[in-house]
């Protein structure tokens, strides 16, 4: 059977009257693309993998790349499936969890902030937003910096993009929590 054409359903059909037109709607299309290709490669930057059980972590974190090169010579030594037997059982008592490369960041610039080097911290998290610049923690973690350091106006845009988040994640709920303050509309 032979594979799909991936470009099967990309088609152009351009009026010669309508070029410059054709031409836009072409560099839109590729830029939307850019952009989701982009925002996909931002996202995958996981570069350290925790271990828990229970909800503690058995360790420090590994580097993603020592985990991906045990699981490939566990697949080597013991072939797919007692390796797949392994991994469930592994599962069943210990919880992986893949920490982005701005995650690790936020975190250094808590350490830093918490050591009162703030100018430091504030570099932490503006590198964090760098990496994935939709992050909520990064976000809130950089308007709490800011609000502590008198500049309340920049505090509020980055509490705003760290509510924005996704419901549900605790950095969001805290950061609208903290407008709300903010703002003296606090409800109980």
């Amino acid at each position: 059977m032979a594979s799909k054409n991936p470009f099967d359903g990309f088609r152009i059909e351009v009026d010669p009257e309508k070029l410059d037109e054709a031409v836009r709607s072409l560099r839109g299309r590729l830029d939307g693309l850019r952009d989701r290709v982009e925002q996909g490669v931002a996202d995958a930057r996981h570069t350290r993998v925790r271990i828990l059980r229970n909800g503690a972590p058995l360790g420090p974190d590994l580097p993603l790349t020592v985990l991906l090169a045990g699981e490939g010579v566990a697949l080597a030594a013991l072939g797919p499936l007692w390796t797949l037997i392994a991994n469930l059982g592994a599962r069943a008592v210990l919880e992986v969890v893949f920490l982005h490369a701005s995650e690790e960041l936020v975190e250094e610039g808590r350490a830093h902030f918490g050591d009162g080097e703030v100018e430091e911290a504030e570099r932490c998290y503006r590198a964090a937003l760098d990496k994935r610049p939709g992050d909520p923690s990064a976000h809130y973690h950089l308007g709490v910096l800011l609000r502590v350091t008198g500049r309340v106006e920049d505090a509020r845009a980055a509490l705003h993009r760290a509510a924005a988040g996704p419901e549900g994640h605790p950095d969001v709920i805290k950061a609208a929590d903290l407008l709300s303050r903010m703002d003296g509309t606090r409800t109980l």
